[in-house]
């Protein structure tokens, strides 16, 4: 069973708002939510229905920021820590969200793997410091009257995740801001013949591991034979190889959100495919896709998942904004199909 984040961190927030004027003056000031945010999640709040659709979602609506983990040692009056007391438990909620339900915490919660890690690992007087002296702050991942929160459909689920995930994407892509990319590539010291068993253990077919890692496409073939006798469920997903396009064609709102966690969790992913990045960036996927109830068989493939990174690094695919909805889409540079926000 997932553990849920959304409607515990709605109810909290407005908990600690209609404490007092002088605690709704600090939220305002010092976490980045703005009073239209407000009073959407106050009217959300009192919609059982839409608030149950927006706690199933398998991500926060919420991202963590921070100014510095560095932050030295420091005192706190009564008041202080009171007021930080109430907020780290607001963090911590996090952590606790992306660890249980194992998944990448820049995709949960919208904090980066460094900050994740150091504020989790840390003693209770750690955290203390690092959401007082560091500014630890919440703010909305995307803008929230764009979801649908309709819980009878995993489609509309789907694109409520995708939503959330494109809107850290474009705050990630801001100049100046850290927390993307955080995983990079195969070294090159790593000999080809691991780097192949992994990826082949990762269900991508032969023909693609051996493209990537340069080895004899027999002599892959062989290697996957090898590992089946020893491990069954090593067997490739079904299905043919398709041409990026194709797939694009066939599963645009899949296409997005694989192509979006590929890009918020790859180092350098439009320089070189990041073979590593492809296999975390599909697992996730996977993951996402089975907490909204869509079923395996009408998920991208491994393989298809290798070649959509791929076209994105030759530029062939391309995440741009809509020209009329400005919202971000999957676009097939030589011949770009219709928005799937808009259908401009």
């Amino acid at each position: 069973m997932r553990v849920k984040i959304n409607a515990s961190m709605i109810q909290m927030g407005l908990r600690w708002l209609t404490s007092g004027l002088r605690d709704f003056n600090v939220i305002l000031a010092e976490q980045r939510l703005t009073q239209s945010d407000m009073v959407w999640l106050s009217s959300l709040s009192t919609n059982q229905r839409q608030l149950n659709a927006v706690d199933a979602l398998p991500v926060s609506l919420y991202r963590v920021h921070y100014n510095t983990l560095k932050v030295g040692r420091g005192y706190l009056d009564d008041e202080e820590f009171r007021e930080i007391g109430n907020k780290m438990v607001m963090f911590m909620e996090f952590c606790h969200f992306s660890r249980v339900n194992q998944t990448s915490p820049i995709l949960a919660v919208g904090l980066d793997d460094v900050g994740y890690r150091v504020f989790e690992a840390g003693s209770f007087d750690s955290r203390m410091m690092l959401v007082s002296r560091g500014g630890f702050s919440v703010g909305t991942r995307c803008n929230l009257r764009k979801l649908r929160m309709n819980l009878s459909s995993s489609d509309d689920q789907l694109r409520d995740v995708t939503t959330v995930l494109l809107g850290d994407l474009r705050y990630f892509l801001k100049p100046g801001v850290s927390g993307i990319g955080r995983i990079k590539d195969y070294p090159s010291t790593m000999p080809l013949d691991v780097v192949a068993t992994e990826l082949l253990q990762q269900k991508l077919q032969p023909k693609l591991v051996a493209q990537w890692t340069g080895l004899n496409a027999d002599e892959v073939v062989r290697m996957k034979r090898s590992l089946l006798r020893d491990i069954p469920l090593v067997q490739s997903q079904s299905g043919r190889i398709q041409a990026p396009n194709k797939t694009l064609a066939e599963s645009p709102l899949h296409s997005l959100l694989y192509l979006t966690i590929y890009r918020l969790l790859a180092d350098n992913p439009l320089r070189r495919t990041n073979a590593r990045a492809v296999v975390a960036a599909h697992r996730e996927y996977v993951e996402l896709c089975r907490a909204v109830g869509i079923e395996a068989s009408d998920m991208i493939s491994p393989s298809n998942g290798y070649q959509l990174s791929n076209a994105m690094k030759t530029g062939d695919i391309t995440l741009t904004p809509c020209s009329k909805c400005k919202e971000i889409n999957a676009r097939y540079a030589l011949k770009p199909g219709r928005c799937i926000w808009c259908n401009h």
